[in-house]
């Protein structure tokens, strides 16, 4: 088979990239144009089979280039690019021919899965053609593309399979991955029944089957061969019954089951060809909804657990897969430790309202330098901050990474504090120490399954706690695992070793000058 050409129209040269490197390794000859001018200035030459483009570029827009693109190439397919997936922006890309569908910012497999359906739906519709049903099979799939949810998919699903089969027995069973079996979750005979008042040995036997080979499975009334099936066929007066796999690509998902009962025909291979391309469609559209709804899921706990804890945390706990008290791991980090100096005093003196709007400010730079030199935040603790360097994200130089985000938090408290001194110069007493250690700490959840809590655990943090206790105002302390870590630029200064407050030996203490 000829390599497809696809054709990549947006202004934005990072969209044109991505899409030309993972288009290519699908096996895509893929082409780029910076607008719409140049993409059908090349059209002229050997035609494409696919345009991707941007539906906002400067001169023509993606919605008016495509159609210029099918007057010279009828059969070419299109997929709009858009920062807006709203219905509207969907409805335009259908009315302009587009066969999918895509919204920015999107992922290596989101946009490998859009191609790929653009391509299964034209080559659907050349089998449709051959068929003869092109028109009806065509409506039910717009109908199931538009389906929203698992139960309106299946209400079209054997509302079009009774249209097309001209048959009321139906039955639709779904694999249950909970009890590892399939369960029936629609059928059109003895509604309100539960499934199992429905499934018999039989048609457990056969769905079964059809499940596992992934090929129909056809049975007339007769049923010569097996004498048991013949006896259940004849109990439910079934002149012919017809089972067909609902897969999602290669996924198998379950598996439709016709009966023609009483004296109806027997089924045909053009009705297996024909109820495969309406399972196919099926499972497609049930395939996509189930990951729409994993990824709202995921986008609504993300957001929830972002409220309260760094985003690279979030990531491990909704990713992770495994029991939430399980999530866990010995590693060697780097912990910085950061307290408020004189703060106590400031709430004889100051509104709680006034003293909250100084935290959240002070809190609001942690946070961003943190973040800007790749750290962690692991908590908020009254006046105090902690943080780690080197996990959940790999870090080369995690130690110098922390220093750096120390030293800049630094520089920028100080522009801070005259802030808030401008206001009432009790901020004006205010300082900030910081203390920093590294060394292997268990990083991960901690407490009881009513209440997590995503942190580190380890003798370092205690010293990088008691570090920051120890600093002056404006100091930077740090131990020598950190050091070993440093290049010659940072500027450090040997202090006396100390005994720290529940650390059993002293500790080699090194201070770091601001540069």
């Amino acid at each position: 088979m000829a390599q497809k050409r696809v054709l990549v129209v947006d202004d934005e040269e990072m969209i044109v990239d991505v899409c030309r490197r993972v288009l290519t390794r699908e096996g895509y000859h893929v082409f780029g144009a910076s607008s719409a001018e140049e993409a059908l200035k090349m059209s002229r030459g050997e035609p494409f089979h696919l345009a991707v483009m941007d539906m906002l570029m400067p001169g023509m827009d993606g919605l008016e280039a495509y159609p210029a693109l099918k007057q010279h190439h009828p059969d070419i397919l299109g997929i709009l690019i858009s920062g807006h997936g709203t219905m509207d922006t969907a409805i335009q890309a259908m009315e302009h021919g587009f066969s999918g569908f895509i919204r920015k910012p999107f992922t290596p497999m989101e946009l490998i899965h859009v191609v790929k359906d653009a391509f299964d739906k034209a080559k659907l519709r050349e089998e449709n053609t051959r068929l003869k049903t092109l028109i009806p099979l065509y409506l039910m799939g717009q109908k199931f593309s538009e389906s929203q949810t698992k139960e309106q998919i299946l209400d079209d699903l054997m509302e079009t399979v009774s249209n097309q089969t001209a048959t009321e027995d139906i039955s639709v069973m779904l694999r249950d991955e909970a009890a590892c079996r399939l369960r029936i979750v629609a059928a059109t005979r003895f509604r309100g029944q539960t499934a199992k008042d429905i499934r018999s040995k039989e048609e457990a036997w056969i769905a079964d089957r059809v499940f596992q080979s992934g090929k129909p499975f056809i049975i007339s009334g007769a049923a010569k061969n097996n004498s048991k099936l013949a006896s259940f066929l004849r109990s439910r007066n079934i002149a012919a019954t017809i089972t067909v796999p609902l897969k999602a690509r290669d996924k198998a998902l379950g598996v439709l089951t016709v009966n023609r009962v009483n004296a109806g025909s027997p089924f045909s291979q053009s009705d297996v060809e024909m109820l495969s391309v309406i399972c196919s469609q099926a499972g497609m559209a049930l395939e996509h909804v189930r990951i729409m709804e994993e990824r709202a899921e995921k986008v609504r706990m993300r957001t929830l657990f972002e409220q309260y804890v760094a985003p690279e945390v979030a990531e491990v706990l909704i990713s992770h897969g495994q029991n939430p008290m399980e999530v866990g791991e010995i590693k060697y980090i780097t912990v910085l430790f950061a307290d408020i100096r004189r703060f106590t005093p400031l709430v004889q003196h100051l509104s709680l309202k006034m003293l909250r709007a100084f935290l959240n400010s002070f809190f609001d730079l942690l946070t961003d330098v943190i973040f800007k030199h790749q750290g962690t935040l692991d908590k908020f603790m009254g006046d105090a901050v902690l943080a780690i360097f080197g996990a959940p994200i790999r870090l080369n130089a995690p130690g110098k990474a922390a220093v750096s985000a120390a030293i800049e938090t630094l520089r920028r408290f100080d522009k801070v504090r005259e802030v808030w001194t401008s206001k009432d110069r009790h901020f004006g007493r205010v300082g900030l120490g910081i203390g920093i250690s590294a060394g292997e700490m268990f990083l991960g959840n901690v407490g009881s399954q009513k209440r997590l809590d995503y942190t580190v655990i380890g003798t370092d943090v205690n010293l990088a706690q008691r570090l920051a206790s120890e600093a002056a105002s404006g100091q930077i302390l740090i131990t020598e695992s950190v050091s070993a870590q440093l290049d010659s630029r940072f500027l450090l200064t040997e202090e006396s070793s100390r005994l720290l407050r529940g650390i059993e030996k002293p500790v080699t203490v090194l201070s770091v000058g601001r540069q």
